[in-house]
């Protein structure tokens, strides 16, 4: 590869030179993309985080046992 680079034949070197220019130019179009898209996906991610900072506060359910009953007599409606 370094004798077409440093080859005294101009044409092949500007073919070298060309070949090599369009693979980097097929390169950056791929790198935008994928710049395009993890700026969208990182743009995604704080607008989430901004809607799930302003929603309201879970509210847990738990199961408690009943209060104790007055204390009284037992069994009073049942007659002796």
């Amino acid at each position: 590869m370094s004798n077409l680079i440093s080859s005294p034949n101009p044409p092949v070197r500007r073919a070298w030179l060309r070949r090599l220019d369009r693979a980097a130019g097929d390169l950056n179009v791929l790198l935008v993309v994928f710049a395009i898209g993890l700026a969208t996906l990182d743009l995604t991610f704080l607008f989430t985080q901004q809607v799930i900072d302003r929603l309201p506060q879970v509210t847990r359910v738990v199961d408690v046992e009943p209060p104790p009953a007055a204390p009284g007599p037992i069994n009073s409606a049942i007659p002796r």
